[in-house]
C-alpha cells in the first residue's frame, strides 16, 4: 500500500525548512540548550516569542486602516 498518494513534497519541504528556522531561532543548537536536539514546543515557542508580537501589531495597523477608510480618510484601492 502507497502512503504517499497525495504527499506534497514542496510542501513537506517548506515545513523542514520552517521547522529548522524555529529551531535556530530557539537557540536549540547550541549543546547547552535544554532543549537541544528537540523539536518539542517549537511552535508553541516560536507563536509566543516571535510570530505573536509580529501578528498582534498586525493586527492593529490593519484595525487602525479600517478605521480610517471608514472615517474618510483613506480612499479604496483596486487591483487590476
Amino acid at each position: 500500500m502507497n502512503n504517499l498518494i497525495g504527499w506534497d513534497i514542496q510542501e513537506q519541504e517548506k515545513r523542514i525548512e520552517f521547522m529548522e528556522h524555529m529551531y535556530k531561532c530557539s537557540g536549540r543548537e547550541d549543546s547547552n540548550h535544554p532543549l537541544h536536539s528537540k523539536y518539542t514546543g517549537l511552535w508553541q515557542d516560536f507563536c509566543l516569542k516571535e510570530a505573536g508580537y509580529a501578528m498582534r501589531n498586525r493586527w492593529f495597523e490593519m484595525k487602525e486602516a479600517v478605521e480610517r477608510y471608514e472615517a474618510g480618510e483613506l480612499e479604496p484601492v483596486f487591483i487590476t
